[in-house]
């Protein structure tokens, strides 16, 4: 056979296997779709393209996404402030008050001195005017050493109100006031039962009727400890710029010189419900939560997350009861945009 004829030949059976590669593609294509649909993680999603943000999506899918949803509760929350504040060394505080405690058993023993001097001079005195057994020498004595021990008792309580007015000085009138209180305030903070923290706040601010509580994570989740307004801090804080107060709390852990967030609670509770935060998912620069409208129906809307709370965000955008997604909702959002885009391309 000549040249011609073999390229002819070569021609043709090419063509034949083009052929039929084409037949197979063309009869083999819902077995190629059906295939592809089962590595989908959700088979029975619809969507339609009339409804934004919705994702339609069945019970026995729902079960096989591990889609979780959660009913959200009523809760309460009140408009706040948050200063910057700082947990104080107490050494000063604990060496002012082991030195009044000293002085105070040492003022204690004068008195009986005093007392006792006191008594020794009106012995003296009688057995003098009597002309027993005492001269003028030994009544001088005896007022002499009176003189002496009232000075020293005069000069340990002149030392004890100078550890007074120090404590004032510094910490104010509350810690000053109870500086000998067994069990008062001062002995409290020594014993590490409570801390002691400083904040300022703007000058003219009335703190007096607010509720006050000491976040020492600096999170925007936490909402803190309780703590307990003491009064007016009478030395500033460097880097503390505003009016001081002291404030005590429950032991944090925290350490001294600690820079903490003091939050203010005030004005009258708003009613609302609490979003938790597996709730919330973040997109194209917004907050968002998937709300359950119906059994096989969510829908995602804008969630506002400037009230937040320790575990979660207030908002009252929504009713209690509502159901919200918490768990999948990453997959809820991957299949809300993956059927947009296959619709699309269907136009």
């Amino acid at each position: 056979m000549d040249k011609p004829w073999k390229n002819k030949l070569i021609l043709v059976l090419a063509l034949v296997i083009l052929l039929l590669v084409w037949a197979l593609a063309w009869m083999g294509r819902d077995e190629f779709q059906h295939a592809h649909e089962d590595d989908d993680k959700i088979a029975n999603v619809e969507h339609a393209p009339t409804e934004p943000n919705v994702v339609m999506i069945d019970a026995e899918a729902q079960k096989q996404a591990g889609i979780a949803v959660e009913a959200l509760r009523e809760t309460k929350y009140s408009a706040s402030q948050k200063f910057a504040g700082v947990v104080l060394d107490l050494r000063a505080l604990v060496e002012a008050r082991q030195r009044y405690v000293s002085l105070s058993a040492q003022l204690a023993g004068a008195q009986a001195q005093v007392l006792q001097r006191r008594n020794e001079l009106t012995r003296t005195q009688g057995l003098y005017d009597d002309g027993r057994n005492a001269s003028k020498r030994d009544l001088e004595a005896a007022r002499a050493a009176l003189a002496s021990e009232e000075q020293h008792d005069i000069a340990l309580q002149a030392e004890q109100r100078a550890v007074v007015d120090g404590v004032r000085m510094q910490w104010g009138d509350a810690f000053a006031d109870k500086l000998a209180d067994k069990d008062g305030l001062v002995s409290r903070a020594i014993s590490h039962q409570l801390e002691v923290v400083q904040f300022a706040m703007p000058y003219g601010s009335a703190p007096q009727h607010q509720q006050w509580r000491v976040d020492v994570t600096a999170s925007a989740q936490s909402s803190g400890v309780s703590a307990v307004l003491i009064g007016r801090a009478s030395q500033s804080v460097p880097g503390l710029q505003g009016e001081n107060w002291l404030l005590t709390t429950s032991p944090t852990g925290a350490g001294a010189g600690t820079r903490v967030r003091v939050i203010s609670q005030n004005g009258k509770p708003q009613k609302g419900v609490l979003v938790p935060v597996s709730a919330m998912i973040r997109f194209a620069g917004k907050n968002w939560v998937y709300v359950q409208t119906d059994a096989d129906r969510f829908e995602r809307m804008p969630l506002p997350v400037d009230r937040a709370m320790g575990d979660g965000f207030f908002t009252d955008t929504f009713e209690a009861d509502v159901s919200v997604v918490t768990g999948g909702t990453q997959l809820l959002l991957s299949e809300e945009f993956r059927f947009q885009i296959k619709n699309e391309n269907k136009d």
